[in-house]
Formats: structure tokens, C-alpha cells, sequence
């Protein structure tokens, strides 16, 4: 086989690959749903903490939530949240690494906005990085990825700690790290 034969072989299997993973992005995303509201009632208490804390928090809620699954990521937060994790390309670990910036919404709960994404050293857009995590990533329920919107949507109210504790944020302030909860923990004559 001569090497122009090989060269033109090789230039097709990688226009091929680059079709696939174009087509694949493109596809539409599912539509957004909104969780159903779970009211907790019980005693409640203001909960100040700091990052290192919450960091703690989350990412031992995560494991317990993706266990078994090939897709781990990791989350922390710093003077954004962030969150990365490894994607296999072309049979090697590429890292994918996102950033927010997180605020408080209605019922307590956290949207993420003004993404920042890159895998390895490029950026890339954030709607079809956004649609390729809804599709893929082992997200919990309470965790909606909006891609038309360039958001996440963390339901807060919807999570449920040990016991049935629940939270719901009050003030999130990386960069004086500042942060409040309500948590509701139930009580017998509540439930």
C-alpha cells in the first residue's frame, strides 16, 4: 500500500469520526421537567458554613449517588462552583472541566449560571457540552441540566439527607465564603 493510499484512508476514517461526534452533539435535548415540590415539616435551624465544609458534603453525596457508574465527577467550590471529570476520546482520558457561578432561586434552591467549559485545553460551547451531560452524566434526580438556558438547576427542596433532613439555601457567597441553609430536620408530630 503506498503511503498517499494511507494518507487518503486515514484523512476519511477521521472526517467519518469528526461526522459522528458532530451529529451526536447536534441532536436535541430532552425536554426540562421540573421536580415535584416535597414539603417537609419540622423544627428549623439556620445553618451557616464555608466552603470546605460543603465541599465535604457534596462530593460524599455524589459518591453515594454514582456508585457503579463508568462516568465519576468531582465537585468543589472556590470563587465558582466546579466540577470536572475524565471523558474517554479516542480510547484516552480527556479532562471536561465546568464552572458556575451559583445563586440562590425560589423555594431555597440553586441555579448554576455563566458556565465556563473546556475539555483538555479547549473551550468549547457550553449548549452542546450542557446536552452531552444531560444525556450522560449519572445525574441525581434533583439535578437538571437546562442546555437551552445555559443553566443548572440544583432542587434542593427535593433532596433528602439521612432521616429525611432537608435544606434550602438562603445566601451563597463564594468569595466571602458565606454560606446559609435552612435545614429542616422532622419531627414525629410533623410527618
Amino acid at each position: 500500500m503506498n503511503w498517499k493510499r494511507a494518507f487518503w484512508m486515514l484523512a476519511a476514517v477521521n472526517a467519518a469520526v469528526l461526522m459522528a461526534i458532530a451529529v451526536w452533539l447536534f441532536q436535541p435535548s430532552p425536554p426540562v421537567k421540573q421536580p415535584a415540590r416535597l414539603d417537609v415539616k419540622g423544627a428549623t435551624f439556620t445553618v451557616y458554613s464555608k466552603k470546605a465544609h460543603l465541599n465535604a458534603v457534596i462530593n460524599d453525596y455524589l459518591v453515594k449517588k454514582m456508585k457503579g457508574h463508568p462516568l465519576q465527577y468531582r465537585v468543589w467550590l472556590a470563587d465558582r462552583v466546579y466540577v470536572s471529570s475524565e471523558i474517554p476520546i479516542l480510547g484516552r482520558p480527556v479532562e471536561l472541566f465546568v464552572s458556575f457561578v451559583p445563586k440562590v432561586v425560589k423555594g431555597g434552591n440553586v441555579e448554576l449560571t455563566e458556565p465556563t467549559i473546556s475539555l483538555g485545553d479547549w473551550k468549547l460551547p457550553v449548549t452542546y457540552v450542557l446536552r452531552y451531560l444531560q444525556k450522560h452524566a449519572p445525574l441525581p434526580d434533583e439535578v437538571i441540566i437546562d442546555p437551552d438556558q445555559s443553566r443548572v438547576y440544583v432542587a434542593l427542596e427535593d433532596i433528602r439527607f439521612g432521616n429525611g433532613y432537608q435544606v434550602a439555601a438562603n445566601k451563597i457567597d463564594l468569595s466571602a465564603d458565606e454560606i446559609v441553609f435552612t435545614l429542616t430536620i422532622p419531627t414525629e408530630h410533623s410527618r
